[in-house]
């Protein structure tokens, strides 16, 4: 997956046009989780640790549609296949759901939160690296080099959490499940992604 994965950020970085959508859809899948966060666990004033990953996740979705602009050269560029993009995150979020109730026995939010948003992170600190030994461009490169550390800060308490109220409802398995479920979404999202750049004529070009 890894291999795969660069090759295909390499090829949306050799077109500055994909490159730009790209990013305009990254832009908004930070904000689908900065709005999940607030609909959930921050639908009242949450705890601070709440309210910093949802500053974070604000201002990613905020900077990387900045640089969508810059790289476009004026307005905001349309998205690159939104639809997968979209439904990654939606058809994600009710899997893990329903994982963790099937495991759990019960609707828990907080846990639903925790869950979502490590499988989540664990994908962006893979791709994200990734995107930046990918990009050509100084500014995209420093600003995923920021949102790296950014998610680093908070990344790891939140899956020692997620692991821990897991232990404590009785799942001593690990979140092994979880990620193959994502795994396999992502590789869906990564097709699409596949075949733009296919139908561009850029694929063939990336070494």
């Amino acid at each position: 997956m890894r291999e795969r994965t660069l090759h295909v950020l390499k090829a949306l970085a050799a077109s500055p046009a994909l490159e730009a959508r790209w990013l305009h859809t990254v832009s908004l899948l930070e904000f689908i989780g900065a709005r999940k966060i607030s609909r959930t666990v921050a639908d009242r004033h949450p705890t601070r640790e709440v309210l910093e990953h949802l500053a974070d996740e604000t201002r990613h979705a905020f900077a990387f549609k900045r640089l969508a602009c810059e790289v476009a050269g004026g307005d905001a560029p349309d998205y690159l296949c939104p639809q997968e993009a979209t439904g990654y995150f939606q058809k994600l979020d009710r899997a893990l759901a329903a994982w963790a109730m099937e495991r759990t026995g019960r609707e828990d939010l907080v846990l639903h939160y925790l869950l979502t948003t490590t499988v989540i992170e664990r994908r962006a600190m893979q791709l994200y690296p990734l995107y930046k030994a990918a990009s050509r461009n100084p500014a995209v490169r420093e600003e995923l080099g920021q949102v790296v550390t950014e998610e680093q800060n908070h990344r790891v308490a939140i899956e020692q959490a997620c692991v821990a109220r897991l232990e404590k409802a009785g799942v001593t398995d690990g979140l092994e499940q979880a990620l193959a479920i994502e795994a396999a979404l992502f590789g869906e999202l990564l097709g699409a992604l596949e075949a733009e750049a296919a139908r561009a004529g850029i694929t063939d070009r990336v070494a």
